[in-house]
């Protein structure tokens, strides 16, 4: 218990130092105002029609790829300055233990990705301040987007997925994809802090952009089986109904592989911080066995 306690202790040091970084308010801003932005066309298209929005944009806002592009991409940017290390690590870590140290690094990533999360699902709920109506159904503006071509007259380029709307319920298929969207986020943060630790470089921050710009190139005609190792594709519930499902690559597919990916990087980020130790002792087994 008291390995926990000061694990939370390092996650909320952690999370006051954030707001002192000026980039970290920078990317938070820049894509709440970008998702707004790419929301504006669907607002000017319920206002015409006199019709108000059910609250529902996030599920189909994580079905575009270059929307999820702009993401992860932020989301890169958000943790590209793991292992989180400033002046005071020495001290903290001398007082906190490599163990509670770790654990507290995981435990700041979770946070901040629930944070930013929580910033994406809100920044999809405020163009339509005003023209909302809560209900638990879909609603005539995205049916509409859904079923015809009426949007493209008002500008709107976000594509609704008929698929989405036939197959799931509203706060369902809402409630999956916020799921599914924080487990790739935070996938990405765990593997950026374990990369740059590691290697004492920005390797994990390569790794992280990659797995960004993964998206965008086996969505324009990479093999099909790829998006199976494309965490930021396996958040877009569209997938797991189109031509992906015949390699097995479904909802249980994406819960599978986010859970095995969040705990082997969550481990992998705990014997990072031991890799001194782990070195040393490689050396003495190679000097043993000469």
């Amino acid at each position: 218990m008291g390995c926990f306690m000061k694990a939370n202790k390092v996650s909320r040091y952690n999370m006051r130092m954030l707001w002192e970084n000026v980039r970290i308010p920078f990317v938070f801003i820049i894509v709440v105002l970008y998702v707004m932005e790419s929301l504006s066309a669907v607002l000017t298209f319920s206002q015409v029609m006199h019709i108000d929005v059910t609250p529902f944009a996030f599920v189909f806002l994580v079905n575009n790829y270059r929307i999820q592009f702009v993401i992860a991409t932020c989301a890169v940017i958000l943790f590209c300055n793991a292992p989180f290390e400033d002046e005071s690590y020495q001290y903290m870590i001398s007082r906190a233990g490599k163990l509670s140290w770790g654990l507290g690094q995981i435990l700041y990533i979770l946070k901040t990705s629930i944070l930013y999360i929580a910033s994406l699902v809100i920044a999809a709920i405020l163009p339509f301040l005003g023209h909302i109506t809560w209900s638990n159904e879909w609603g005539k503006i995205w049916g509409t987007l859904g079923k015809t071509n009426t949007g493209a007259d008002f500008g709107v380029k976000l594509s609704v997925s008929q698929n989405i709307i036939r197959q799931y319920k509203p706060v369902d298929a809402l409630v999956i994809s916020i799921l599914l969207e924080f487990s790739c986020i935070l996938c990405i943060g765990l593997l950026i802090y374990f990369g740059n630790k590691i290697t004492a470089k920005s390797i994990g921050t390569f790794a992280g952009t990659l797995i960004a710009v993964l998206d965008i190139c086996v969505s324009n005609d990479w093999l099909d089986w790829a998006y199976g190792f494309s965490p930021v594709s396996l958040t877009q519930l569209e997938l797991f109904h189109g031509f992906a499902s015949k390699w097995g690559i479904n909802l249980v597919y994406a819960e599978k592989f986010f859970m095995i990916a969040i705990v082997s990087l969550s481990v992998l980020c705990v014997i990072a911080n031991y890799k001194e130790t782990v070195i040393s002792r490689m050396k003495e087994r190679n000097i043993h066995g000469k």
